[in-house]
């Protein structure tokens, strides 16, 4: 029912740190080689080509091609939100891994005045006015993929999206799936002046991204305080619509303050609002009564008869892996199998006998534990440490259980026959990570 508007760019294998750990025990009757199991069925759509800009470069605003909206259409959706109260002060610690270099430089609302926020009452500032005070802080992000076609060849796919400044000195937020697999990204800002932008790190699981320019003096949005919204607050949603609407404006109110959700095979703790989200709005900003970054937006309903139905990663949850991407390009101490899964059969089996509720192995990461361990693309999955997998959902809710370090008993069937492999829990430390 809920939906990212993803990239044509389809990542389907988890890249994980190929780690020292010992090679993991298999307990097997050895099978002949399998049918490989199919990967996920791709959901992103197509892209228009255009060029990159030069990194570091600036660049004039050119007209967008024609096509250019409908790929955006295709491309990604989503806005953020602000929350929180009180005066600010620069925040530079609370966002640092442990032992890490200089946080990013950002300008939170101040939380630990000693003054409870909740027994403040303050009156929301018009719409007007907030826009006027953060405008300036919401980007356009353009994306460039290189994708393969089987009888094409490689072509140059574009996607839009938005992102928001947190930082004078050019850190900006945005969600993963907006630059997922780019080849090159280009920052718009309201002035129209364009930038060349790095990919610093990347979260699939949370799906936030920080990119950054090479720009000073620059417009930061006010970090708010999330964990203070509540149903029924101002929400102001500013983003890139359609790819081609920048700075767009949309208002309403937080319809819940937080909803578990699953989306993409993911859980995720969101906002709802029902200020309008359309695609290209993926990135950017929601912010408060007070013109406050309250989150970032990721996802709407995908159902074409609902409206007004949004969601917003909490500016709070983004603020807590903030350190990490900066210092080391992801989230560190996630374990990984080093193996990706797809639920439902494969090949000729799978168009004349129903496959649903099975869980296979899609594909293995080379060196890997898993590859060590002996797992093959097409392993059915049967259980985890005894307990049954019928879904991915499954899966991953036994993994959630588990550390880097861990090791855990697969029971799989490979061609018709049974057996047990045992998986060490590495680190997962994508290789695409700055």
């Amino acid at each position: 029912m809920y939906k990212h508007y993803y990239d044509t760019f389809d990542e389907n294998t988890e890249n994980n740190t190929v780690g020292e750990s010992e090679q993991a025990t298999a307990y097997w009757e050895e099978p002949q080689p399998t049918e490989t199991a199919a990967a996920p069925e791709s959901n992103y759509p197509d892209r228009t080509s255009s060029d990159a800009a030069p990194k570091g470069k600036r660049q004039k605003k050119s007209k967008k091609p024609a096509g250019y909206v409908a790929a955006a259409v295709a491309a990604c959706v989503m806005l953020s939100g602000v929350a929180g109260f009180g005066g600010s002060y620069l925040f530079s610690k609370l966002n640092a891994p442990s032992g890490s270099a200089p946080a990013v430089q950002i300008n939170k609302v101040n939380t630990d005045s000693g003054v409870s926020n909740m027994s403040v009452q303050q009156t929301d500032k018009s719409t007007n006015q907030i826009v006027s005070e953060v405008a300036d802080s919401v980007v356009e992000i353009k994306v460039e993929v290189v994708q393969s076609h089987p009888f094409y060849g490689q072509s140059v796919g574009e996607a839009a999206g938005s992102g928001v400044i947190i930082s004078e000195d050019g850190y900006i937020l945005t969600n993963n799936h907006v630059i997922d697999g780019a080849s090159g990204i280009t920052v718009t800002l309201r002035s129209g002046d364009s930038y060349a932008a790095q990919l610093i790190g990347a979260d699939p699981d949370l799906d936030i991204a920080l990119v950054k320019i090479e720009a000073s003096g620059l417009s930061a949005a006010k970090i708010g305080d999330s964990s203070t919204i509540k149903a029924g607050d101002k929400s102001v949603i500013i983003g890139n619509p359609l790819g081609t609407l920048g700075g767009s404006v949309t208002e309403g109110i937080v319809s819940a303050a937080d909803r578990t959700l699953d989306i993409d095979g993911k859980t995720m703790h969101l906002m709802q609002t029902d200020a309008a989200v359309n695609p290209g709005n993926s990135g950017g900003g929601m912010f408060n009564g007070q013109g406050e970054l309250a989150g970032i937006v990721v996802a709407k309903s995908s159902d074409s008869t609902i409206d007004n139905i949004g969601f917003v990663i909490p500016i709070n949850n983004a603020l807590e892996i903030l350190g990490d991407l900066k210092q080391y390009g992801y989230v560190r101490g996630k374990a990984s199998t080093g193996m990706a899964f797809s639920e439902g059969g494969n090949g000729l089996f799978a168009q004349y006998f129903d496959t649903s509720g099975e869980v296979y192995v899609a594909s293995v990461k080379a060196g890997s534990n898993a590859e060590k361990a002996g797992f093959r693309t097409g392993d059915r999955v049967l259980s985890v440490d005894d307990t049954d997998v019928t879904s991915i959902s499954d899966l991953k809710a036994i993994l959630s259980e588990h550390a880097v370090g861990d090791t855990l008993r697969f029971a799989l069937e490979r061609n018709g026959s049974t057996g047990v492999l045992e998986l060490t829990l590495e680190e997962s430390a994508p290789t695409s990570a700055a």
